[in-house]
């Protein structure tokens, strides 16, 4: 039973925030921009990183194997 309230409490919070985020948010787009353009170069370091350590296996396999 206890556990019952505190899930019906947990939604009530819940619903009180929700109702207040829903009253017309402004979207701010140039941070939203600049977060996709952080992400682009982030992935863009990832995959390079990634091709630079295929290339060394690749070099140091064809070492070990001569």
């Amino acid at each position: 039973m206890k556990l019952v309230s505190l899930f019906v409490f947990l939604m009530a919070v819940l619903a009180m925030f929700v109702g207040d985020a829903g009253a017309n948010p402004k979207v701010n787009v140039g941070a939203i921009k600049k977060g996709g353009r952080v992400i682009k170069k982030g992935l863009g370091i990832v995959g390079a990183a990634g091709t630079a350590h295929e290339v060394y296996e690749s070099v140091k396999n064809r070492r070990n194997q001569g």
